[in-house]
């Protein structure tokens, strides 16, 4: 099945949760509401015409430095082995709540990644069974991966330049 073929099929299946579909650069690309995603995901999964069986990647974008709304996105990479075809899930989410919900029912390999969305962007993913950070510790604050998260810089010292920070560079050993 081609790219316009997938999402024809899946407009004329789901219409009124589909708020947009198209191809782009040669990809299935839907785009949905938060809350038409797991129906949404099920049917692709479930219809025996699509059978995505495989989810290869969740990810989030923060579109903040954009003239876009809205601000957040949660993305979603289907595929079928069995059919070879696949399909992008878009899912937009408003900057005061950005919430989505789970598919970890539907696909296993997505607990971490929603776990990593929750961690690094601050997307509240409704009915994980383990929704807690993943590579920041516990106590952290903040979500690393939004576009407005204060970045701290330092200079760095090079040891061959000796005047510069001499205080952090006094224990090391002559470079020649």
């Amino acid at each position: 099945m081609t790219p316009e073929e997938v999402v024809e099929k899946v407009k004329s299946a789901l219409g009124e949760d589909i708020q947009k579909g198209e191809v782009n650069l040669g990809d299935a690309v839907i785009f949905v509401s938060p809350d038409a995603l797991h129906k949404v995901a099920e049917h692709l999964k479930d219809a025996a015409d699509l059978k995505m069986e495989y989810l290869s990647d969740i990810r989030g974008v923060d579109y903040l430095d954009q003239d876009r709304e809205p601000r957040f996105e949660a993305v979603y990479e289907l595929h079928s082995f069995e059919h070879d075809h696949s399909i992008r899930i878009r899912v937009g989410m408003e900057e005061e709540d950005p919430t989505v919900p789970t598919v970890t029912d539907l696909w296993n390999g997505a607990l971490f990644p929603e776990r990593e969305l929750f961690d690094m962007l601050g997307f509240n993913v409704t009915g994980h069974p383990n929704l807690k950070r993943l590579i920041m510790p516990d106590e952290w604050e903040g979500h690393p991966l939004r576009r407005d998260y204060p970045l701290t810089t330092e200079d760095v010292a090079f040891s061959h330049n000796r005047e510069y920070k001499s205080e952090l560079v006094k224990s090391k050993p002559p470079t020649r």
